[in-house]
Order: C-alpha cells, then structure tokens, then sequence
C-alpha cells in the first residue's frame, strides 16, 4: 500500500507521467491496476523475453522515446512481464501464476504483447507483435483508450490514422 501511495505523490508531484515505460516488472497485477486507478489512469502490461530481437528493438527505440514515455505514461501506468521467469505473478483476480500460465489465460501467443486492462480488473484489448515505430505505440494507446476496436481491428485503424494525420 505505501508503494502505491508513494507512486500517487510522486506523480501529483511532477505533474507528469513517469518515464521508463514498461521498466517495472510486473509482480502483482491486481495491486499495478488499482495503482493505475488511483493514478487516473488504466493498465498496460508488455510480456517479452530476453533473446526476443523485437522485444529488444522496441525496448531501445520504441519505450525510450520521450514523446512515447510522457504521451503513453499519462494514459497508461507501464509494467513488463518476462516470460521466461519462473517468479510467480499474482492476476489481476489475485491468484498466483507462473507468467507463462498468465499470458496463456490472456490468449497472448508471441512476443512481444501487450495486455491492456480497465480498471476493474478486465482485460480490455491484446495485441501481439512488434511496434516498429514509436508513434504506433502511441496510436495503439490511443485506439484502446477510444475503444476504437469496438469498431475496427487495429490493423485498419493504424493505417486510417496514419492517413488523417497527414
């Protein structure tokens, strides 16, 4: 409790969002989204491996970028998890599992892939494979946050998005 309440001040402090997306490991999820609540913003979970090349990539190029930490961080409180661990993750009900086992219950099937949840504990939106450029991280944000794939699969978002923004 005193981590979250130390995440909150923190952030009521600066004014902005964290930086380091996707650094913290991502231990228990049921406490990182009621963190995210009280933070006014939701959850957004990475589940990746060491020798992934995209993982890497992204981790590099894509969560480094200072428009994506402050832009992504103020809608979404980051975790990773690493799949090749064998630390349990405690689910956003509050059962332990290994991460394995937590992203086969999630449907994620590759690396790297997001999980993103609301904020009562529901998984919201999946999406599997690499953001090659740090802006799609940001549109991917924004089409979950819009609930955009109500509408359309993020495949056809991304490119319309794309297309008006020009």
């Amino acid at each position: 409790m005193f981590r979250i309440a130390l995440a909150f001040f923190a952030l009521a402090i600066s004014g902005q969002a964290p930086a380091a997306l996707f650094a913290a490991e991502g231990e228990d999820i049921r406490a990182e989204i009621r963190a995210a609540g009280l933070e006014g913003r939701r959850l957004a979970v990475v589940f990746d491996l060491p020798d992934c090349a995209t993982c890497l990539k992204m981790k590099r190029e894509v969560f480094a970028d200072r428009r994506v930490e402050t832009d992504f961080g103020r809608l979404y409180r980051t975790v990773r998890i690493d799949l090749s661990s064998a630390s349990p993750v405690t689910d956003a009900r509050g059962e332990a599992r290994t991460p394995q086992e937590f992203a086969r219950e999630l449907g994620l099937f590759a690396t790297p892939s997001f999980a993103f949840f609301d904020a009562d504990g529901s998984l919201e939106y999946r999406h599997t494979g690499g953001l090659n450029d740090p802006s799609d991280l940001l549109r991917l944000g924004q089409f979950v946050a819009g609930a955009i794939y109500e509408e359309q699969p993020f495949s056809d978002y991304l490119p319309s998005f794309i297309e008006h923004s020009h």
